[in-house]
This record gives C-alpha cells, sequence and structure tokens, in this order.
C-alpha cells in the first residue's frame, strides 16, 4: 500500500527500491501497464516523478526491474532452490506451479510479452535484459529441470517455445483454457522420455 501523499520517510536505498517495485506491479495488476505514466507509478509509490527517477531512469527501466523482481519471485516460490530434478514428474510438477503463477498474473504476463517483443529491436532498453534472461532460462531449463532429459538443450528450447506461444494466444483470446493447454501438452511432453 502507498504511504498517505505528502508524507515524506527516509528509507534505506533497497528497502525504498523494493517499495516501489511493489506499488508499480499492484498499479499494474489493477489496470495494467499500457498507458501507465512515470507519474502515475510516482503517485502510486507516494513520491514525486523526479523521486521515482532517482531510483529509475525511465519507464522502461522501471518496467524491467518489475519483470526482474517477477523473475526472482517465481524462482523462490514456484522452484525453490535451484537442484536438477531427479526425474520427468518433479520437473513436470515443478513447472506446473510456474504455470499456474502466470495464469494468476495475466497484467505481468501481458506486460512481458509486449516487452519482449518491443526488446527485439537492439536499440530497446530492454534488448539486453531479454536476451539475457532467455539464455539463463535455457540454461536453467537444462542443468536443472530437464537435466534427467536424453536431449535437455532441445527440450529446453521446445518448452520454452510452448509456453511462449501459449502465453501470447491466451493473452490474445482469454476464452483459452490455458492450463488446460498446459495439462494437454505436459502430458506428450513428458512422456517421450
Amino acid at each position: 500500500m502507498a504511504p498517505a501523499p505528502g508524507r515524506r520517510r527516509r528509507l534505506p536505498l533497497a528497502e525504498r527500491h523494493e517499495e516501489i517495485l511493489h506499488a508499480a506491479t499492484e498499479l499494474i495488476a489493477a489496470q495494467g501497464f499500457k498507458g501507465v505514466t512515470l507519474e502515475a507509478f510516482a503517485k502510486t509509490c507516494g513520491m514525486t516523478k523526479a523521486g521515482l527517477l532517482h531510483h529509475f531512469r525511465s519507464r522502461e527501466d522501471l518496467l524491467i526491474a518489475i519483470l526482474q523482481r517477477r523473475d526472482e519471485l517465481d524462482l523462490t516460490t514456484v522452484i525453490g532452490h535451484l537442484q536438477p530434478t531427479p526425474d520427468p514428474a518433479a520437473a513436470r510438477a515443478a513447472l506446473t506451479g510456474l504455470v499456474r503463477r502466470n495464469h494468476s498474473q495475466r497484467s505481468l504476463v501481458q506486460l512481458y510479452t509486449v516487452l519482449a517483443a518491443e526488446a527485439l529491436d537492439p536499440a530497446h532498453p530492454a534488448h539486453t535484459f531479454f536476451h539475457t534472461r532467455l539464455r539463463g532460462s535455457r540454461d536453467a531449463l537444462e542443468h536443472y529441470l530437464l537435466a534427467w532429459h536424453p536431449r535437455p538443450g532441445l527440450a529446453a528450447v521446445e518448452l520454452l517455445a510452448f509456453l511462449d506461444g501459449l502465453q501470447l494466444n491466451w493473452l490474445r483470446d482469454p476464452g483459452i483454457d490455458y492450463f488446460a493447454q498446459w495439462e494437454a501438452f505436459a502430458d506428450r511432453f513428458f512422456a517421450a522420455c
């Protein structure tokens, strides 16, 4: 919850940073991200635009920080500490938790999808973030969740392609049963090993 307007509080940098990310994430969850200005983010955080720019250089930097925070929370909430999963059932359970979490965060999934598409342009401020994130996601899948797979690198790319495609189609058509589609894919994907 945002602090009372006009009431200034001194907080350690890391605590203020976390407070901003939390408030901005709640704003996106409530209103979506399209058209949310830096001023609106600042107001939600109980700050001025100049104060917010002290912590984040631009709206894009703030959005990227929100996505990074989401990734960290996903990792700790759904997967816990990364250790190689011993078998397909354990990997499927971990990934099903991630799918359930994404299903409950439609606005953040949309933010990720839109920024990922925009960031295909090498000049986009999030280009490096998404390039690095893809490499990290593939490595994590290959070495931890799919280490038991006979071809973990290929399986990681296939899994990411399915999940990204499912998210994109679900955003376009909310009538798609997101979880049923995951279950049908997972039945085939994990049975093939």
